[in-house]
């Protein structure tokens, strides 16, 4: 449960900032989300990840549909690849590891503050 919470709070603040702010904002909405809601690192990583890289998937997929792939005929002259639906690709997976390592961040900030249970030999 603690999972589809990050997931849907970074989606949507990940978006909704991401319209007034740079895109380094992704940073701060996932370092938050995952201080306040913690847990696991594989699952905090996880969360951010599919979080900010599915936002930045379907935003880069809406402009490349709505300009009429000129978006990404003028990325495609920029670097060697030949489709331009990979770049598409490459922008979500890039954000999904920016996210994911902000939320990873997050995550680790917030164990310096929480109380380690000694480990009692009886169990």
């Amino acid at each position: 449960m603690k999972f589809l919470a990050r997931l849907i709070l970074i989606s949507i603040f990940t978006y909704g900032l991401s319209l007034y702010a740079p895109w380094w904002i992704l940073f701060v909405v996932t370092f938050g989300v995952c201080f306040g809601i913690h847990g696991s690192s594989i699952n905090t990583f996880i969360g951010g990840f599919l979080g900010v890289g599915l936002v930045w998937l379907v935003t880069a997929w809406i402009l490349d549909y709505q300009s009429n792939a000129a978006f990404t005929d003028k990325m495609v002259q920029l670097f060697p690849v030949e489709d331009g639906i990979l770049l598409v690709i490459l922008s979500g997976i890039i954000g999904g590891v920016c996210g994911g390592l902000g939320a990873l961040t997050g995550n680790s900030f917030k164990q310096l503050f929480v109380k380690q249970r000694k480990k009692s030999i009886y169990s």
